[in-house]
């Protein structure tokens, strides 16, 4: 399925990025794999045209405006990086399926939810070690939050809330 082509599109990206390749980040560096990785993966098993990758695309970046304020990710760490990516993705992904506006939300609030409380936790005095796995991982749970708010599962928590959330983590940690 998706992931067949997801992860490793995610893992190529962290990789070409850290080996300072020139990338668009979105959100960060550290998670740049996590939103293309669902786009290209959902894109090749549902066929979906470019069109639809563009606006899913798009998509994920009006998750990340909701998201703005967690820009700071020093203070913030890989649940912002990463949570911020799976929830943008979730949230690409939700409207490729024909999900609503709420279902969308959901995703994303999911996302963050599933993530919050990471630390960034630098192994061998880089940064970017556990971004590796981190991509991976975070986007097959993209796509678990995804699924979940199209099939109703309400987040409970709204977007903008779970947003003033992982800030007040974030700057506990």
């Amino acid at each position: 399925g998706i992931l067949d082509t997801a992860v490793p599109v995610a893992l190529a990206i962290q990789e070409y990025s850290n080996s300072s390749g020139i990338i668009v980040c979105i959100p960060t560096g550290g998670a740049s794999g996590v939103v293309p990785g669902v786009i290209l993966g959902a894109a090749k098993h549902m066929h979906l045209s470019r069109e639809q990758q563009v606006q899913a695309l798009l998509v994920a970046g009006l998750m990340g405006v909701f998201m703005a304020e967690t820009d700071y990710f020093g203070a913030y760490g890989c649940q912002a990086e990463i949570g911020c990516g799976v929830g943008m993705a979730a949230g690409a992904l939700v409207s490729l399926m024909g999900g609503s506006a709420e279902q969308t939300c959901n995703a994303a609030s999911l996302g963050l939810q599933s993530l919050l409380g990471l630390v960034c936790d630098s192994v061998c005095g880089a940064s970017q070690i556990p971004c590796f796995i981190r991509n991976m991982t975070g986007t097959a749970t993209a796509l678990v939050c995804a699924n979940a708010a199209m099939a109703g599962v309400d987040a409970l928590i709204p977007l903008d809330e779970m947003v003033g959330a992982l800030m007040r983590v974030g700057t506990t940690i």
